[in-house]
């Protein structure tokens, strides 16, 4: 019988370190953003090479 190659087998293992959140958006500029945590605000900008 065909056994898979990845079957009873771990793939990979995360290393996931410990994040300190230093400030905080007020609740609607939070919702705004899509974010509660500066720290994560990373703006997506349409175009080339993220270029507005």
């Amino acid at each position: 019988m065909y056994r898979r190659p990845y079957e009873n087998n771990e793939l990979a293992e995360a290393y996931v370190p410990f994040q300190y959140y230093t400030e905080s958006y007020q609740p609607m500029e939070a919702l705004k953003r899509g974010t509660l945590f500066p720290e994560l605000d990373k703006p997506y900008y349409e175009g080339k090479r993220g270029r507005r």
